[in-house]
Parts: C-alpha cells; structure tokens; sequence
C-alpha cells in the first residue's frame, strides 16, 4: 500500500524533485526507477519474501528511501538500526527479531559480522545496488494488506533492552496523513532533513509524509548548525523538523538570521521544549517554533500551534489540541476515564496506533484498555481538546518517601533567562536515599550562579523540591531526536 501510494505521487510529479542529496536532485520520476533498481538488487542478493525482515543501518540518504520502498513493494518488513550500535546490540537485536538479511553502508559492514549471528553473505553494502542492472518500475507483487507490517521500530524501554513496535502500511499511511494535515503540508514544500531515519520522527515526518504529499527533501547525513543554515537559504527550504537540541544549537551558533527568511514552518519533537529556546528562536529568525507531541507507537497526537495557558491551576505544559483522528482519555490510577481537566495517565486511540510490542504479550495485555494504548505521560484534557502535560508516570525521585516529579523542578530552572537546557535527575543521598540534581546549560555569554538557581526554585518551588546538587555543564547528552537519559514527557515521536 505505501509503496502504490508513493507511485501514484511519483506518476503525478514525475519531474518534480523529490531528494535532493549531496548536490545530486532526485526527480520523482528518477526515484521510482532507483526504487525498482534496489527492489532487483535485494531479490538477487537476499530474496526476502513477504514477511521476512530485514536490517538496515544507513544514514539519512537517497538510498535509505528507495531501500525502504523496495521492501515495502516486496511486501518485506524493514527495521531500521542505529549507526552507533555495537555488534553485542545488533546480536540481541537479530535475536529477538530474526533477520532476513542485512542493508548497510560498507562502513557499518564489519560490526554486523562480528556479531556471527548472521551469514557474511547475507550482509550486504547499500553501494552494490548501484552495480544492480536497472529494473522495470512496475512491480508484479501483489499489493500488501492495510495490516501487513512495513516496519519495525525500536523504542527505549524502561529495562534498558529496546522495545520492537510493529507498524503496518494501515499505521504509516494514518500517522502520515494526520501529520500531512496538522502541518499543513503542501506539493511543493521543502524540508531540511537531518533528523536520523531510524528514529521514527526522522523516518515519518522528515521522509515518508513529505514523500507521499509530494514535497521534496533536502538531506543532511550530519547536524552542523552553520551548515544547516547555509542549506536552509541555498536550497530555499521552507520546512524545517527538529528538535529542541537541534534548535538550540542554531539559535546560539548562527549569527545570520536571514538565512532563514525562506522558512514558514518551524516543528520542534523529541523532547520538552524549553521556553527559553522557543522565545529566542522567535526573536531571533521570526518564525514560531511548533510542539508536535506523540510517540513512537501512537504517531503523532497533537501540535501547539500558539502557546497557551491552562484555564485550571493544574499547570503544564501545552501540547495542542489532539488531531481530529485521534482518540485521547485521561486514566485515574484504577484505569477509569478521569473526564475533562482531570489528570491521569494520557491513553491514545486511532489507526495510527500499534498493534503491540513484539513478542512482549503480557506487557500488551498491560498497556493496551479497549483499544486505547497507554503512554505513561501523565497529563489532562480540557473541554476543546486541548492537552497539557506534567510529567511521566514512573518518572519520580524517592527521597525518604517524599515523590518529587523532575518534570516540575527543570520547568521551575528553565525559567531562568540564562538556562539554555537542564536535566533533573537523583543521585545518592545517604540516608535520605536519593537528592535532587540538576544539570544546567548557561546560554553563551551569560553567568548563572548556583544561588540564582536556588532562588528561582525557591520562587516556584516547595523546600523539599529544591535541588540539592547543581551542576553547570557544556551540554546535556542528547540526540538529534532531542532525547535525553530518564527524559520527561516526549513532546514528540
């Protein structure tokens, strides 16, 4: 299904760019041949048929998107790897799932076959296929099924092993079309994607939607703000999703903000946004920077379109009003509907929704009520829909007994006109079991004691809450998904 949906795009704007990578323009037309071109090449090498999985680690490129549609037209599953995993994760990985074959780029060749899980020859390097003998774009397979999977994801779990979710075309072409016209997306558009195809943020919003709606992508394998930028203003791009590490940085390190005067649409996922970020991206290039909330097995549930207040004093943070096609309840702690402006864990209903966990049934039977998953953010609804959050469930620091959300305490520093970023966690305490720790990020130029820190959070705050350990750090470890260790509520896919 996704791949005849791509087709039927393909066939309408045939001499149209579609990617635009390394200099090197992707017209629609050309892609589908590179689609039928790698579709030849993986019959040859690995034979996948419907069902069968395979691997892939590759960085954001052209090859990514036709190896991806290739599979999809075999009717073939793809799971996406990270670049930086290591043979003993690949091993564990191929273990729970059982790959068909693997799909890398030569220099990721070696880790996948030092995990002897996998035959060498079954481990192939994406530069062959341009080798390949170009292929008919036209595909006897027969169509796949609006439930047959297309893609498995994988999601960190609170165990530390990553969870398998399952997406099928139904899931893709639901979650793509909710986002298509949340963002207002038009044929034509042209986004700067540079976050990691692997990470469905990166895989849905950043390639497959603009793909299906006819927009065209501008690729960037690395995050370098300056080079950002420049590709921003040569490539007239007008689309840009990121996220709130990605943002920062172009904020504090691109002087020039008529780089940017080609953009009209700013989406920042991945992680909380802080205000401090989205104001001096306002003031400095213009432009709205947009909270698009959800999660890897919902899709996307919701975008802020304009900040907003909450109109009881429960706080939070506002993530909009959930899509029209998307179901949202609030669960008390015995798994009822709490009703409007009662706060609870945030459940989600739609087709965009996964099916389960692979191979996790009890954990399915756990997380899933009626058809509504679970998230674990904790958060409420008011009476037009509009969603705010507080926090994750489980997210909590213990001190002697005493429940602190960290959520509440980052937003309390976050407030400070100096903190660029900050991260609440808990270290030991002796006899008090766990203290409070914040790890903050000054903005360049600016000073900020460990005083100034503490009295903000005296302003905001209880005494118990207060962070007892302050640490003034260059940055908080991130990704260009924006995700930090033990972060709050995803804001975000």
């Amino acid at each position: 299904m996704i791949f005849e949906r791509f087709r039927e795009v393909a066939d309408q704007r045939w001499n149209e760019p579609a990617i635009i990578d390394n200099e090197e323009v992707f017209t629609y037309g050309r892609l589908l041949e590179e689609v039928a071109r790698h579709r030849h090449w993986l019959q040859t090498t690995l034979d996948p048929h419907p069902g069968d999985v395979i691997a892939a680690t590759l960085l954001n490129g052209w090859q990514f998107t036709a190896c991806f549609l290739a599979l999809s037209s075999l009717r073939a599953v793809l799971t996406p790897s990270n670049p930086q995993w290591r043979a003993v994760e690949l091993r564990q990985l191929h273990g729970r799932i059982g790959f068909r074959g693997v799909v890398c780029e030569r220099k990721f060749q070696s880790e996948w076959k030092n995990t002897a899980a996998i035959p060498d020859q079954r481990v192939i390097a994406i530069e062959d296929a341009l080798k390949s003998a170009p292929a008919s774009s036209a595909t006897t397979m027969a169509p796949a099924s609006a439930e047959d999977p297309v893609l498995y994801m994988t999601t960190s779990g609170s165990t530390g092993i990553p969870r398998i979710v399952p997406l099928s075309h139904r899931n893709l072409l639901v979650s793509t079309g909710n986002a298509t016209r949340a963002m207002g997306i038009e044929p034509g558009d042209r986004f700067l994607s540079v976050v990691p195809f692997h990470h469905l943020h990166g895989f849905n919003n950043c390639m497959l939607m603009p793909l299906l709606r006819g927009a065209s992508l501008v690729l960037m394998p690395h995050f370098v703000p300056e080079q950002y930028a420049e590709l921003v203003a040569r490539k007239r791009v007008n689309v840009l999703i990121g996220s709130p590490f990605i943002f920062s940085h172009l904020t504090d390190r691109v002087a020039r903000s008529d780089l940017f005067e080609t953009v009209r649409l700013c989406i920042s996922s991945g992680a909380r946004l802080p205000p401090a970020v989205a104001q001096s991206w306002k003031e400095r290039f213009g432009v709205p920077l947009l909270v698009w909330y959800g999660t890897s097995e919902t899709g996307g549930i919701s975008i802020a379109h304009s900040p907003r207040q909450p109109s009881s004093d429960l706080g939070g943070e506002f993530v909009g009003v959930h899509f029209p096609a998307v179901e949202v309840k609030c669960l008390d702690a015995e798994g009822n509907d709490g009703g409007v402006g009662r706060l609870g864990e945030i459940a989600v209903r739609s087709g965009a929704v996964m099916s389960g966990y692979l191979g996790e049934p009890d954990l399915n039977r756990r997380i899933f009520q009626d058809g509504f998953f679970r998230t674990g953010d904790l958060g409420y609804v008011e009476a037009d829909g509009g969603l705010f959050l507080k926090g994750r469930i489980g997210r909590v620091i213990n001190m002697g007994g005493v429940k602190v959300d960290p959520v509440e305490v980052e937003r309390a520093v976050e407030a400070l006109p100096g903190v660029a970023a900050v991260h609440v966690d808990a270290v030991p305490g002796g006899r008090a079991g766990e203290v409070i720790r914040a790890q903050v990020v000054v903005r360049p130029g600016l000073r900020l004691t460990r005083g100034e820190v503490i009295e903000q959070c005296r302003r905001m705050l209880g005494e118990y809450k207060l962070p007892r350990v302050i640490e003034f750090v260059e940055s908080i470890p991130a990704t260009l998904t924006g995700k930090t260790p033990r972060s709050g509520p995803a804001s975000t896919n």
